[in-house]
């Protein structure tokens, strides 16, 4: 049997969560991370994402704050 869920119900993450924009990763070295998150990341910090399998360490060069929540522009760190 299918439930049917309401648009509100269908949110990827919990409130304080955490989104991932990846597309631009494999081609530009970029991802985009929003949350409403009242822990806000600093430039220069470090986040560890999952995409497409394969685990990748981005650090934050870019930071928008807005009411109730940030988003960062993050670039993917070369493997040492």
């Amino acid at each position: 049997m299918t439930q049917k869920l309401r648009d509100a119900e269908l949110r990827p993450f919990s409130k304080s969560g955490y989104e991932i924009l990846d597309e631009d990763l494999h081609t530009r070295g970029e991802v985009v991370i929003w949350s409403v998150s009242p822990l806000t990341p600093r430039l220069g910090d470090f986040f560890t994402i999952e995409s497409e399998g394969a685990v990748h360490e981005v650090a934050v060069e870019e930071l928008t704050t807005f009411k109730g929540g940030w988003s960062a522009r993050c670039r993917l760190e070369q493997a040492y």
